[in-house]
């Protein structure tokens, strides 16, 4: 007798595959690049071959193939294309709706890259390179540029997370104490975003004084029963905050994480009675 065929809800693809449910939804309606089973109640199951597509679905977008051209591909029905120009198929119409400070535009690719692409994707491929464009020193428009994009980036990454904090979930707060002296604050926004997919209902601080211990912080964390912490960050952490992170896992009995160079930087002070976890690996 044949065995079953494994079936998997929507939750557990994303948890293996790291394709939030919002873009494996797109690639079903939009391009048809998926077709789940229903359950009687209208819940998506994905079969093993589901997932295998799924995972050849990235591996043409890693190549920069766009979203909308990677049906032909999959089904054998077109040559592989050349070399793609990520910068002309992702960036460059970000980089004019900057130029032209079209904001109803820039909302509008916003909203579809984010919906069809997974988030670590569209940081690499869109979030860095026009972050560093808009940073150039040689750009003359940067300065309008930098703040249209931040604010951009920003609001559409707390509607996201508004609309997660629906689900539940696991209650965590994210932490910066990354000073925003170029104006780039979005990073903290992104990274509470891709903790939202994961299940996280994220209350996020930034912008935190760098300098001396932050009062009232193992209160708001044994008060508000948060699950976990993760500290975000690229500059090195001062002695006195690495100590009260420790002091907040031993005495809240709440995981700390460092995510960001951060992680790296201190992972040469990680030591057993601290308990601080390293989430650079």
């Amino acid at each position: 007798m044949a065995s079953e065929i494994q079936l998997f809800a929507i939750r557990e693809v994303s948890e293996m595959t790291g394709v939030n449910p919002v873009t494996l939804r797109a690639w079903q309606r939009r391009y048809g690049l998926i077709k789940p089973q229903r359950t009687e109640k209208g819940h998506r199951l994905y079969t093993r071959e589901d997932i295998d597509r799924i995972q050849s679905i990235l591996s043409w977008l890693e190549k920069g193939v766009a979203i909308s051209k990677v049906r032909p591909l999959l089904d054998g029905g077109m040559e592989v294309p050349a070399a793609q120009d990520e910068q002309s198929e992702w960036v460059e119409p970000m980089l004019s709706a900057l130029s032209e400070c079209r904001r109803a535009k820039l909302e509008q690719l916003l909203t579809q890259l984010m919906k069809e692409y997974p988030l670590s994707m569209f940081i690499e491929k869109v979030v860095e390179p026009v972050d560093k464009q808009v940073k150039d020193p040689a750009n003359p428009l940067g300065a309008i540029q930098k703040s249209l994009w931040q604010s951009a980036v920003v609001e559409h990454c707390a509607s996201l997370i508004a609309k997660s904090r629906k689900r539940g979930g696991k209650k965590a707060l994210l932490l910066s104490f990354e000073p925003a002296q170029d104006g780039m604050t979005h990073t903290i926004w992104l990274a509470a975003l891709a903790m939202s997919h994961e299940g996280d209902n994220v209350t996020i601080l930034e912008n935190l004084p760098f300098h001396g211990k932050l009062h009232g912080l193992e209160a708001a964390v044994s008060q508000q029963v948060f699950e976990k912490v993760v500290v975000i960050g690229e500059s090195k952490l001062p002695q006195a905050i690495l100590k009260q992170l420790a002091r907040l896992q031993a005495e809240c009995q709440c995981p700390v994480q460092l995510q960001g160079s951060i992680a790296v930087i201190h992972a040469g002070w990680q030591k057993p009675q601290t308990g601080v976890q390293n989430d650079g690996e």
